[in-house]
């Protein structure tokens, strides 16, 4: 799996410098409601764009699976409970061996 993940990381990371070196130069962003505009480099206009879709997906995903992880811990606090039960059934019955 190490390898899988090197396989893919460094081509996009190659990918990724030439995209940088290629594109130095500078533009203006202007947010329609804001006032005023920004100017950047347009790989790092790119970049951020990137970057910023990457952690509001990893949010999305991460709060649509929160059901999931409460129900996770709520069969493994009730599997705690029962094994617990059991172990103090068994200590208290001595268990006859045929």
């Amino acid at each position: 799996m190490r390898y899988l993940s090197w396989i893919i990381t460094l081509p996009l990371t190659a990918l990724a410098i030439s995209f940088a070196v290629s594109n130095l130069t500078p533009v203006q962003l202007a947010l329609w409601p804001l006032v005023g505009t920004v100017e950047a480099p347009a790989f790092a206009l790119v970049l951020v764009t990137l970057v910023v879709g990457f952690f509001a997906g990893g949010l999305t995903v991460w709060l649509g699976h929160h059901s999931h992880r409460r129900a996770a811990r709520q069969h493994q606090a009730r599997a705690d409970r029962l094994q617990k039960e059991l172990d103090a059934a068994r200590a208290t019955k001595p268990v006859d061996v045929v």
